[in-house]
């Protein structure tokens, strides 16, 4: 295991891509107190150098095992397509470096299990994005809940579609595989949704679904692959349905398919309210539904959220959390073992299409409470209820 000898994480930056370019490098600049990037790692050497000299990275690889043996890093961060993270991930922890990864930490359960099960025994840190558990939204949300605004959950509705990275503008990268096997809605969209929603009901017991892919070519929209035609072959359209025991069901949709929509992204319905969620990827607005008759308070009401212009509330966050724990001994409360969860949702997500039957799961996590989630407010989580009158 590689040893800090300093109070910054050295990090090593595996892929230029967009991540890259648009969270991770300069968000390590930003947080140079804490982190300094020492080595940059992509098979395009000119992309690399042009990085390098952006950011003052003083080292630049062609050759991931060269990174690894050769730069004084004690972590890195793996940004490339999804299908090579499970490897590469690994490829890291037998080298004794702790890992940031993008999202999803593996293709398959098995990949995922043993990544968390090799970290373990040689007692590194995998720090997994999506980041929802570091954010403000997600602590506000989960704290809500286990105080009772809504009572017992009984129904969630969840939504994580898009039409796809190809069809942004100002693509910096090749979007088109995003659409092919490897990749997808699933693997791309689904952790947002699966890590916000599974933190506050809990691990999914069972589940159903059906999938399709609604649009069988795409033409990317901007950026170097402007005009490129690909074909969809890894389904677009996604529903599932959840068990998630004690008598609570849930929905959820991900794919490439939603153009936009005006709709929350995730409701959860409760015996004494409704909480519904905006933000996309996060949790940046909520708002509470109640209706008390012994109180006569009833009605919708916005609920504050602190911290949101806070570190925590960026998608790099996850840098941060490795930061704390490897430096500072602080919990990883991005937990591996949640992404592992994901990981067997997704990959039983198309078990359970194919079939057309119900699916167990086998696997669970431990649900950190809202008290272990990163402080990024400036005063108190205060619970107000406030009467607006019955309608």
């Amino acid at each position: 295991m590689t040893q800090t000898n300093s109070r910054r994480l050295s990090l090593g930056v595996l892929g230029a891509g967009a991540a890259a370019q648009w969270y991770y490098m300069p968000a390590a600049r930003a947080w140079s107190g804490s982190i300094v990037l020492k080595a940059i790692c992509d098979l395009d050497l000119q992309r690399a150098r042009h990085f390098a000299s952006k950011y003052d990275i003083p080292n630049v690889y062609g050759s991931y095992e060269e990174m690894l043996r050769d730069a004084d890093i004690d972590a890195v961060a793996v940004l490339t397509p999804h299908a090579l993270h499970a490897e590469q991930v690994l490829i890291a922890l037998e080298h004794g470096k702790h890992v940031l990864v993008e999202k999803p930490m593996a293709s398959t359960l098995a990949e995922a299990r043993r990544i968390c099960d090799l970290a373990d025994s040689k007692g590194l840190y995998v720090s997994c994005a999506p980041p929802n558990m570091l954010h403000p939204g997600q602590k506000r949300l989960m704290q809500l809940v286990a105080a009772g605004a809504i009572g017992k959950i009984c129904l969630v509705r969840n939504t994580r579609s898009s039409m796809g990275p190809g069809s942004r503008p100002g693509a910096p990268t090749d979007f088109s595989w995003f659409y092919q096997k490897g990749a997808g809605g699933m693997s791309s969209m689904a952790g947002y949704g699966l890590i916000q929603m599974t933190a506050v009901v809990g691990p999914v017991k069972s589940l159903s679904a059906m999938s399709c892919t609604s649009m069988p070519e795409r033409v990317m929209r901007d950026g170097p692959a402007k005009g490129k035609r690909v074909e969809a072959d890894v389904p677009d359209n996604n529903v599932m349905v959840f068990d998630f025991g004690d008598d609570t069901l849930g929905t959820m949709d991900t794919g490439y398919v939603m153009m936009a929509s005006e709709s929350p992204s995730m409701e959860l319905f409760g015996t004494e309210g409704v909480l519904s969620v905006w933000g996309g990827d996060q949790v940046l607005r909520l708002r509470l539904y109640k209706d008390d008759w012994n109180t006569n308070v009833a009605g919708w009401q916005n609920v504050d959220i602190s911290g949101l212009d806070s570190a925590w509330a960026h998608h790099a966050s996850t840098l941060l959390s490795l930061a704390d724990a490897v430096l500072e001994g602080k919990p990883l409360v991005n937990d591996p073992r949640h992404m592992v969860h994901v990981i067997e949702i997704i990959e039983k997500t198309w078990v359970a299409s194919e079939s057309r039957r119900a699916v167990d799961l086998s696997t669970t996590f431990r649900v950190p409470s809202w008290e272990e989630l990163p402080d990024a407010s400036t005063g108190p989580f205060a619970l107000e209820f406030h009467s607006v009158g019955r309608r």
